[in-house]
């Protein structure tokens, strides 16, 4: 008898898996993008890009990538 309500409870776990699965992917009115990402409200820069005075540097910022790709000329 036992045996025979495993199928029944496997089927209403994934029935009901499946809604929540749905449920988080349904875009909704309070999941709209806001125009900050950031918690604290506070514009916050990357600590590389200061100097030693907390001033963002005037330096000019090289970006480096690394790939397997062989020779890769730098994009102008």
């Amino acid at each position: 008898m036992i045996a025979g309500l495993f199928p029944i409870a496997y089927a209403a776990v994934l029935t009901c898996l499946l809604l929540q699965a749905f449920r988080m992917m349904r875009p909704s009115s309070t999941s709209k993008p806001s125009t900050s990402n950031d918690r604290t409200g506070l514009k916050t820069t990357h600590p590389e890009l200061l100097d030693e005075n907390g001033e963002v540097t005037n330096e000019e910022l090289w970006a480096v990538r690394f790939s397997d790709e062989g020779l890769v000329l730098p994009e102008a």
